[in-house]
């Protein structure tokens, strides 16, 4: 170190030696602000822009993954908003009337209706199938929704309202699962990124796009919410503390996986296992016990819907479901090869191989992937990775050949497995472009990304501009017409019989179940519905496509068609068929036509109308309610359908009474009061 001079000859020797040590710094030193990366080569050495090298670190380090899945979600976010037909149905009070989504809505109305009368979530329906125990077994699929949207429905929104923005927010945050799920599990700052671009691309690209239109919101949710918790399991596993954000999102993750969809449960249980195994000799105790805490709580949380499950386990018929509409199923052992090369998929509304080209890719890439997972220092997410892969391939392509998968319709599996596929897939792609991959197979990558973005692009380009799948929230004049008729026709004491169409007969009351939305608007019981095919045994009091109580229409006998009519107090008929209409006009005296909507034939019947089999008196309904005054007779049956759980106040003696070939009983009550209330809970 060099001292401070004291002497005016020594000052001048200290400054001359200062600048002289300052020239020979510039010499041998570059600046501090021009960074200069040299890459060597043979013969020459080549100096990178400084510019070009911080926009480098900019897109690979720092918070150039962050914005990049931030870009991805904005569009995304705009392409799901743009779905809307009109876009303003996004944020109005409006249903959306697509297929499922009428269903939805008569779920999420039903419990809104129990919620506000008695506070319960579930509870007796009496209007649909004679009355049914509802929101316990048939909705299990949008349970995470519904319970969001009647809780925002606190803040002042609709609950529909609130229904779809949910549903929208769960599909807008595809990019950010996809790309946490990434940070949890592969190595590369790129590799984040790369799968919410790839995630968001198959969402568009393939089945989820389609379910989202259909109405089949729960399970490509769950498929993609699934992916995440295991990527938390083994953030929970590896983490040597015993606290962090990761244990708390694992947690959460488990309690709202299990309303959002109950299938996941094969996504998750064997990869999973497979994890805990490969890293039993790093397991802490502290990671075992979150983990089987928020089992715990998951469960505990759920029990709210998770007992009436229970409860009415016994009335679920979805395996008779899929014997009359195979859904999501295929026998044929070589399903795997037809999928990926026939034109059209298995269940899909596209009619072109396009679709099949991000698929193919995804499966190269994916299986590469996988195998560079296990090569390198990560082989304990690489086995597990291809554990999910294999399970899910078997599952998906194979499993309809087991009779005990055929009810959770398999092929639909197909989500999850190419979900599996594309983290491998991005994990390859960062190794890539980060050069760590060379050769053939840098060039056998670079091929294949650039035909998967070929074919993704023409498949949504053709998908997207026929306006085929938008979600509407505005029905036909026509249709408007019905349910008028229906309001102000059809009498108020007794049912419609109302003939529902789906995929069977090209949904004639355009695209949608109509059948849904009836009650609601008028009030009026039915008989039929909510939909064409319902995984609930009260189903039976049915009428979709010339199909009658489970039968042919055209095989009842003229008294057949009279008893069922007067067991079931019908006063009007919506048909469709022509089956149907010939039939029901060929019944003497007792069905006469009133109105034509189109192919729509708005009847009326002539028959005494009344709620009792047996007995006399007055009936009201609503939601959780049966209410029965001036009654007369020592016992009475009425017209409505026994179920598990129905009390009555003041207490009465309530029996189950079969009737004709209703495989469910109907209400029967000994010594009456003169006034009593039905209904399901305390």
């Amino acid at each position: 170190m060099l001292t401070q001079p004291s002497s005016p000859a020594e000052q001048m020797a200290y400054n001359s030696l200062h600048e002289f040590l300052q020239a020979s710094s510039q010499r041998v030193r570059p600046k501090a602000e021009s960074r200069v990366n040299t890459t060597s080569h043979p013969n020459r050495t080549v100096r990178e822009d400084p510019k070009m090298f911080r926009f480098r670190d900019t897109l690979i380090g720092g918070k150039g993954p962050l914005l990049w899945a931030g870009f991805v979600f904005l569009l995304h976010s705009a392409g799901l908003a743009f779905l809307f037909s009109p876009i303003t149905g996004l944020f109005d009070k409006q249903p959306v009337i697509e297929q499922d989504w009428g269903l939805h809505f008569h779920h999420l109305a039903s419990m809104e209706g129990f919620w506000r009368h008695d506070g319960q979530l579930w509870g007796y329906n009496p209007f649909f199938m004679a009355g049914y125990p509802s929101n316990t077994i048939q909705d299990l699929s949008i349970k995470l929704f519904e319970l969001l949207a009647l809780l925002l429905s606190a803040l002042g929104l609709y609950p529909i309202q609130a229904f779809k923005l949910v549903v929208f927010l769960a599909m807008a945050a595809v990019p950010w699962v996809m790309y946490f799920t990434a940070r949890n599990l592969l190595d590369g700052a790129i590799a984040a990124p790369i799968a919410a671009l790839l995630g968001t691309a198959y969402w568009w690209n393939s089945l989820p796009r389609e379910m989202f239109f259909y109405g089949m919101v729960g399970f490509p949710a769950a498929s993609y919410l699934s992916v995440l918790t295991l990527s938390l399991f083994y953030r929970v596993l590896k983490s040597e503390r015993a606290f962090s954000l990761a244990h708390v999102a694992c947690v959460v993750a488990l309690v709202v996986t299990l309303p959002l969809h109950f299938q996941p449960v094969l996504i998750l249980v064997l990869p999973a296992l497979v994890l805990f195994v490969t890293r039993w000799r790093s397991l802490n105790l502290k990671a075992v016990l979150w983990l089987g805490g928020g089992i715990f709580v998951s469960l505990l949380v759920n029990l709210v819907w998770l007992l009436p499950l229970f409860t009415h386990r016994g009335d679920d018929v979805s395996s008779s479901m899929v014997g009359q509409l195979a859904l999501f199923l295929s026998s044929d052992p070589l399903t795997f090869l037809k999928d990926y090369l026939k034109p059209a998929g298995y269940w899909t509304f596209r009619a072109s191989y396009w679709e099949n080209g991000l698929r193919w890719m995804l499966l190269i890439l994916g299986s590469m992937g996988l195998v560079q997972l296990m090569r390198n220092d990560r082989r304990d997410v690489g086995i597990m990775m291809a554990c999910g892969v294999l399970s899910l391939f078997l599952l998906s392509y194979f499993g309809s050949l087991l009779p005990f998968f055929r009810g959770w319709q398999p092929l639909r599996f197909k989500v999850p497995y190419d979900l599996f596929l594309v983290l491998t897939s991005s994990y390859l792609v960062g190794l890539w472009r980060e050069a760590r991959i060379s050769g053939l197979k840098s060039t056998l990558v670079s091929v294949l990304l650039v035909c998967g973005a070929l074919t993704f692009l023409i498949n949504l380009i053709h998908t997207e501009s026929k306006n085929s799948m938008r979600l509407r929230t505005r029905v036909l004049p026509e249709v408007r017409e019905i349910v008028e008729w229906i309001q102000v026709q059809a009498p108020k004491d007794a049912r419609v019989l109302f003939e529902e169409s789906g995929d069977e007969t090209g949904f004639v009351y355009d695209g949608m179940y109509l059948s849904s939305f009836i009650p609601h608007a008028t009030g009026r019981q039915l008989i039929g519905g909510p939909i064409n095919l319902y995984n609930d045994r009260h189903h039976f009091a049915e009428f979709h496509s010339g199909i009658l109580f489970k039968r042919d229409i055209v095989e009842f006998t003229d008294e057949e068609l009279r008893a069922y009519f007067r067991v079931y107090n019908i006063g009007a008929v919506v048909a469709f068929h022509p089956r149907s209409v010939q039939r029901l006009l060929s019944v003497p005296e007792l069905v006469s036509l009133d109105r034509r909507i189109g192919a729509i034939h708005l009847m009326k019947l002539n028959q005494p109308l009344d709620w009792f089999l047996k007995g006399k008196g007055g009936i009201e309904t609503g939601w959780n309610l049966v209410h029965g005054f001036n009654i007369r007779g020592d016992e009475v049956i009425l017209k409505y359908h026994w179920t598990k759980g129905l009390v009555s106040n003041p207490p009465a003696r309530i029996e189950p009474v079969k009737i004709l070939d209703d495989p469910i009983p109907f209400i029967k009550i000994i010594n009456p009061p003169s006034e009593f209330t039905l209904r399901i809970g305390k």
